[in-house]
């Protein structure tokens, strides 16, 4: 563990903090969890900006588009909303889904939103209009994590694991899990994918392109949440503690300790020189990277 590592703790948030999203700018990190409310940061100074009573439930994810203007939620209470940046300021909400929201992805040039809800559909969205376009049914029931890569190729994590076209057809399917997928993110560039395989405790890694399984880590530890550096040379990892790795070798490279519960997300600010992470002990950890 490196000591020095641990740079601010993020205090303000009532209950379980379930997920977080730096802005692509980095000068704002957005995190929402089982308060019901959505906090605006400036990151890396660990200043509140703004509290959002944003939901009637659950915040359970949050993502902005990839210019920063805007940034979406999901929630329990069935909606996805959309929220202008700038002044915190809510430009549209849809009450489309029938059952919890649990996941959301931009479309690469941030026209589209998609949200991945326990209805078992992925609702595509205007943004930041929130018309909804369509809907996409990978028939794996609930839908607990979603992404976009940069080509544009959807990924869809519950019990089972499905890569998808644009169009929703189904490009490559696995359901070799015991209990499913918990959180999915693409490098930068598309090329690999990263499954977090929660209770199963195993991190994956996609080779996208020939759409077969690159490696995997099984670690001692559940990992909940996932998310690569920016110069995809690195994944980071989420459950007792941060964890650090080389996708290429699955050797784990540092593990930050601090948290007192379980960790529900990461992200790496833009730039590669921060860690965010959220818990269920209810704070926001900064860490240098």
């Amino acid at each position: 563990m490196n000591e020095t590592a641990l740079l601010k703790t993020l205090e303000g948030h009532k209950d379980g903090v379930l997920t977080l999203a730096f802005s692509p700018c980095g000068k704002f990190l957005a995190t929402a969890g089982e308060d019901n409310t959505i906090r605006l940061w400036d990151a890396p100074a660990g200043i509140e900006i703004q509290a959002l009573d944003a939901h009637d439930g659950d915040v359970r994810a949050v993502a902005f588009d990839p210019d920063g203007d805007v940034f979406a939620s999901a929630s329990w209470d069935k909606s996805v909303k959309i929220w202008k940046t700038a002044d915190c300021s809510a430009l549209a909400t849809t009450s489309n889904h029938e059952a919890a929201v649990n996941c959301l992805a931009f479309s690469p040039d941030g026209t589209k939103l998609y949200s991945g809800s326990d209805d078992a559909t992925i609702k595509v969205f205007s943004s930041p209009g929130g018309s909804l376009l369509g809907a996409l049914k990978p028939e794996m029931g609930d839908i607990k994590a979603l992404a976009v890569s940069a080509t544009g190729l959807i990924a869809a994590g519950g019990v089972e694991l499905r890569l998808m076209d644009a169009a929703g057809k189904v490009l490559h399917d696995n359901d070799a899990y015991l209990y499913g997928i918990r959180c999915l993110a693409f490098s930068p560039d598309g090329k690999r994918l990263a499954a977090a395989t929660g209770m199963e405790k195993r991190l994956e890694i996609w080779d996208t392109e020939q759409l077969v399984e690159a490696g995997s880590v099984k670690d001692s530890d559940w990992v909940n949440c996932v998310t690569f550096t920016p110069d995809g040379k690195y994944v980071v990892t989420g459950g007792s503690a941060v964890k650090i790795w080389d996708p290429a070798t699955g050797a784990c490279l540092k593990t930050l300790e601090g948290h007192t519960d379980e960790i529900y997300a990461v992200d790496v600010s833009p730039d590669g020189k921060y860690i965010a992470s959220a818990s269920n002990d209810k704070t926001v950890k900064l860490w240098a990277l």
